[in-house]
């Protein structure tokens, strides 16, 4: 086992300290002993409704599904609204509000056929509801105003630089049912993007309503309609007694009568909580408790078996170290060498920060930036030149003009808090090379806030997929994307990565899977970021909740969720 030398020198706030990590907090021990008092209680008190009830601790600030962002926000959005299209758990595009489509010969216009039994759900504050199908003017009405520049949707994305300015030329309802989409060129990844939440179609009644109302007023075609919401304490949402779908034995969704959202800030709170039984399932774990409930290969501990259950799936998001690769003003910049590069890269052992950092939540990231289920031509071929290797680092080392300094620079590495003892651990493999790293912790905020303004050297960074699809992680490396303008926190410049993503984004591969791997490798050889590993979710839940699933997405579907005590 690595084991981490204290006292070591960290900058925070830009002043040197010295100080030793502490892996878990004070009050842990504390907090396991309430646990067992609590787990004692009696959590199986029989209901005639089935009410799932989960914790938030993030806070969630709007439910208009054009302004979501969070994880915690797009949870909600998605148990009220629907999409034109959705994805399976094997990430398929599959119908939703729309039963079927077309696409045109030259794949600039998708033909949408709504189905007619959707309906949106009016709640009032008296507690009545009421309905109005689905037409192709609410489509064309949530489209535009995604992608109008007036409305400052941060999901204007989806469409930018893939359709006309004349929004009305653009998003065309043909008649009730029959909705069209045109674009300026063929976008590969238009059906994903879709089923995303910025895909979610409301009614258009919303034309004549105020953005900070719509915010906290939903309305949508969902198995659920919001019916209370207590800000920063709960949301409640209750059963669309007709929503569309059934389940293959015909039976309406969704099974569940209620969601019950509560929002407690503190994480240990909460977790103490959910083991009484007051929430259904506690999504994530803290650093504070991982270490107790979970074996180093990501296993529930025996004495937590029959009490819980876990759920731990791939989830797609590249934890990584990137490295700034354009001009220093007034300084050398050695990282714009790769054999430097690739000397920080090989002598990274990614198995075991994967094993003692993240209690085997988590797979080394020896396949690239793009995560393998992303890019299913990949091998294990592809590791060979990327596995570590502290002999051909020093060899990469020996190669790069760093080497030849005979006081080495300091390279700088930013991290906020919560990352520092992983951040130290590389520190001090790197050192064992001859590189000088400093580690620098900063706020998230500012180290973002920095990241985009190219100020950082080396920078501890994540990528969470916008949409599944490889093409969302090659542009993050993409010319035209610099930031602060784009993702691409790297300056990386290359022409021929630019050519196979250029032939990947519009769908002009002869073989796109194969441009995909050929892209991911040409990353791999360049090392512009050096992949730590591909992250694992991980959901507790108690034997009564059934039909749980996830993907690699993290998504929450609830319609076929049951609670049975």
């Amino acid at each position: 086992m690595f084991r981490i030398k204290y006292p070591l020198t960290i900058l925070t706030d830009n002043k040197s300290i010295s100080k030793r990590s502490k892996f878990r907090s004070m009050g842990l021990c504390l907090l396991f002993t309430v646990l067992g008092i609590l787990g004692c209680e009696n959590v199986d008190k029989k209901s005639p409704f089935m009410v799932f009830h989960y914790n938030e601790d993030e806070s969630v600030t709007t439910l208009d599904p054009a302004y979501v962002k969070s994880q915690s926000e797009i949870w909600i959005v998605s148990q009220i609204f629907n999409g034109l299209v959705d994805l399976n758990p094997q990430l398929q595009v599959v119908p939703a509000l729309s039963d079927h489509w077309e696409i045109s010969e030259d794949k600039k216009i998708y033909t949408f056929h709504l189905r007619r039994d959707a309906q949106f759900c009016f709640p009032d504050f008296g507690g009545k509801v009421t309905h109005r199908r689905v037409n192709s003017r609410d489509c064309a009405f949530s489209l535009s105003r995604i992608a109008d520049p007036k409305s400052a949707s941060p999901g204007a994305w989806i469409f930018a630089d893939k359709i006309d300015s004349n929004l009305s030329q653009v998003f065309v309802p043909l008649n009730d049912t029959v909705f069209q989409i045109h674009l300026l060129r063929p976008v590969a990844s238009l059906l994903n993007l879709l089923a995303t939440n910025y895909g979610f179609i409301v009614p258009i009644e919303y034309k004549s309503t105020e953005k900070s109302v719509l915010a906290r007023n939903p309305i949508g075609t969902g198995p659920f309609y919001l019916k209370r919401w207590e800000e920063q304490i709960k949301l409640v949402l209750r059963k669309n007694d007709i929503y569309h779908e059934k389940d293959s034995a015909g039976i309406s969704l969704p099974y569940l009568d209620a969601i019950n959202v509560s929002f407690v800030k503190n994480k240990q709170t909460a977790f103490m909580q959910f083991l009484a039984g007051t929430y259904d399932f506690f999504n994530g774990l803290e650093s504070s408790f991982k270490d107790e409930l979970l074996t180093t290969d990501a296993q529930l501990k025996p004495k937590y078996n029959e009490r819980l259950k876990t759920l731990i799936t791939p989830f797609l998001n590249t934890e990584y170290i990137g490295c700034y690769l354009g001009d220093q003003p007034g300084q050398v910049n050695y990282l714009q060498d790769v054999h430097l590069r690739r000397a920080l890269e090989l002598s990274v052992d990614r198995k075991a920060i994967v094993r003692f950092f993240r209690n085997g939540l988590g797979t080394p990231g020896e396949y690239g930036f793009v995560p393998p289920q992303l890019n299913p031509n990949q091998n294990s071929e592809l590791t060979d030149s990327n596995t570590h290797s502290k002999q051909d680092a020093k060899v990469e080392f020996a190669l790069s003009e760093y080497s030849k300094m005979k006081v080495k620079p300091v390279i700088t590495l930013s991290t906020t808090a919560d990352y520092l003892d992983m951040m130290v651990y590389l520190q001090e493999a790197w050192s064992r090379i001859g590189i000088n790293i400093k580690v620098d912790i900063q706020t998230g905020g500012m180290l973002r806030q920095l990241r985009n303004e190219g100020k950082l050297m080396l920078f501890r960074g994540s990528w969470i997929a916008d949409y599944p699809d490889a093409e969302n992680y090659l542009a993050c490396f993409y010319q035209k994307f610099l930031s602060p303008n784009g993702p691409n926190y790297t300056h990386f410049v290359d022409a021929d990565f630019d050519a196979l993503y250029e032939a990947i984004e519009s769908g002009g591969s002869k073989d796109r899977l194969d441009d995909i791997f050929r892209a991911n490798l040409r990353l791999m050889s360049q090392v512009p970021v050096i992949p730590l590993y591909y992250d694992k979710s991980i959901r507790l839940m108690h034997p009564w909740v059934k039909g749980l699933g996830n993907d690699v997405t993290n998504r929450l579907p609830l319609k076929r969720v049951k609670i049975q005590k």
